[in-house]
């Protein structure tokens, strides 16, 4: 049997559109709508994140991820993500790209995984 088609659902990334702060290279530090703490995206086990800045960009994509319309699986997210990389660079996600580096699509994957919060749609 084919694995499960895993289609994240933007609107439970919203966190990453709100205030998030990048601490060090194995953590994005982000607040739920209506709370002011802050909950914790653990990328410790993810060895090849080497530097802060693919951290940044981790969370850049996410932030752009929560606001686009959902319908994709993470595979089709990812594969779309890698082509704009390649087309346009870093700033595909951010303006101002001087401090993002750029982590491989599978982190970016394991990011999203880690994510507590993530919902999926089918």
């Amino acid at each position: 049997m084919p694995p499960k088609v895993r289609t994240p659902d933007p609107g439970s990334l919203a966190p990453f559109s709100g205030k998030t702060k990048i601490p060090d290279k194995t953590s994005i530090s982000y607040t739920m709508r209506g709370e002011e703490n802050f909950s914790l995206l653990d990328l410790s086990a993810l060895e090849q994140i080497v530097e802060v800045g693919q951290t940044r960009f981790i969370n850049e994509v996410l932030q752009k991820m929560s606001t686009e319309r959902g319908g994709k699986s993470l595979r089709e997210l990812m594969e779309q993500l890698s082509r704009e990389i390649d087309k346009h660079g870093l700033g595909c996600v951010k303006d101002n790209s001087n401090w993002l580096s750029r982590p491989r699509i599978y982190e970016i994957a394991a990011a999203i995984n880690r994510y507590r919060h993530l919902a999926l749609s089918n």
